[in-house]
């Protein structure tokens, strides 16, 4: 005896399908619901912070300017955070950059071969500065490791020693290429005597040489001739102001 089954119509069939994708809506809507869900609370718990670097004058607080610097002069770099992290970093110089530029750290420790005057009051008891100098990458600069808080990290000088430019690499978490580099440009010294300031002492060395001809490489009449033109005149002496009373430590 054969079983018989009753005949579904096509309106049975349509439903059946509608019911279906109505409770696969659903789900997709409760799915989306709850990668939202999680996405936001991951986002929530994060902590964005960066490090940063501004350079200053020698005394650490002025701002500096960006200006063409005379040989001589040195600046501060300050490595600093706006969150509590374990963030290592560095600060170099790399290639014939080094020829015109060069970086030190402060009050280095011979027992422990760490930088100890070149920690700021945001650095962690555990953290320290110190010397990474890579021959065959030819790298020269300082590295800060452990944990630091919100604020200063630590601190470099930087020392322009010959005309030309320079830039300082700043590396995240031990990178090989710098995140960022922070130029100079260094131009002659007006700075004759070389007692850190620009005044009338240099001011006297311009006029002893006034309208001199002849100044030739390497001395250039006392580094008076500023142009390197071969004469001291009125060229150099405008020269000369744009650095009146100016510092170089």
């Amino acid at each position: 005896m054969t079983a018989k089954y009753p005949r579904l119509s096509p309106a049975y069939f349509s439903f059946v399908r509608y019911q279906h994708s109505q409770c696969l809506l659903k789900v997709s809507i409760v799915t989306v619901k709850m990668a939202l869900l999680v996405l936001f609370f991951s986002m929530t718990s994060v902590v964005v912070g960066e490090v940063s670097t501004r350079v200053c004058e020698a005394d650490g607080n002025t701002p500096f300017d960006s200006r063409d610097i005379m040989v001589g002069t040195r600046l501060t770099i300050i490595v600093s955070s706006d969150v509590n992290d374990n963030w290592p970093c560095d600060l170099a110089i790399q290639g014939t950059d080094r020829y015109y530029g060069v970086l030190s750290a402060r009050d280095f420790n011979e027992s422990t071969q760490h930088y100890d005057g070149s920690l700021l009051e945001a650095a962690d008891d555990g953290a320290f500065v110190y010397r990474w100098y890579d021959s065959p990458l030819e790298i020269d600069g300082f590295s800060f490791t452990g944990k630091g808080n919100a604020g200063n990290w630590f601190i470099v000088d930087y020392n322009a020693i010959a005309i030309g430019d320079c830039n300082v690499g700043f590396y995240e978490s031990l990178a090989v290429d710098p995140t960022y580099e922070i130029p100079f440009s260094h131009v002659r010294t007006r700075d004759f005597n070389k007692d850190t300031k620009v005044d009338f002492i240099d001011f006297a060395a311009i006029a002893s040489y006034w309208q001199k001809a002849g100044c030739s490489d390497p001395n250039w009449c006392e580094g008076t001739d500023l142009d390197t033109d071969s004469n001291v005149d009125v060229n150099d002496l405008m020269l000369f102001v744009d650095y009146w009373l100016e510092k170089t430590q």
